[in-house]
């Protein structure tokens, strides 16, 4: 049981120490505040708001973990293919263009708001955007990026989950 909880602890310090790294990093309090280069787009952000564990098919568990993305415009990230998150994706504002190595299904926004429309296959390594009101759920394991190739600031939900499968210790001799 220690095992699993150890790896939740190591996944997310690793998470967000990732995330971290997108966000411009803090000058002292006496410095001025740098300015950004010209024609550099600002760092997309990730904001963990919310996250737990829950017991699935026991004796594993699900690292869930809610938070919000912001891209700037021109701002890209790329998929990491040994992550095993599955991503689900809702678009609050703006639009985000991603190009995947797996098929994918996307959901797009109901003309007046509600349930959105049967899910619209995309094959693998084919270029989709997402606009407001539009979802998509992303497998793990998969390379590819997320990029907003708007003009204006994009915003999406993001509920990451991480089945975390418990593996038996063996004992030392």
């Amino acid at each position: 049981m220690v095992r699993p909880l150890l790896r939740v602890f190591v996944l997310l310090v690793v998470l967000l120490t990732l995330l971290g790294s997108l966000s411009p990093a803090a000058a002292q309090e006496a410095s001025p505040p740098a300015e950004q280069a010209a024609g550099t787009p600002e760092p997309a952000t990730f904001r963990a708001v919310a996250a737990g564990l829950i017991e699935v098919l026991a004796p594993s568990t699900a690292n869930v973990v809610l938070g919000r993305i912001s891209l700037p415009p021109g701002a890209s990230i790329p998929f990491d293919p040994t992550d095993p998150s599955a991503i689900l994706v809702y678009m609050a504002t703006g639009e985000l263009t991603f190009r995947v190595d797996v098929p994918m299904s996307v959901a797009r926004a109901a003309g007046g708001g509600g349930t959105p429309t049967p899910p619209e296959d995309v094959a693998a390594d084919t270029e989709f955007t997402l606009h407001e009101g539009d979802s998509a759920l992303f497998p793990g394991t998969m390379a590819g990026e997320v990029r907003n190739a708007g003009a204006d600031q994009a915003a999406a939900w993001v509920v990451d989950i991480v089945h975390l499968i418990a593996v038996d210790a063996t004992p030392t001799p």
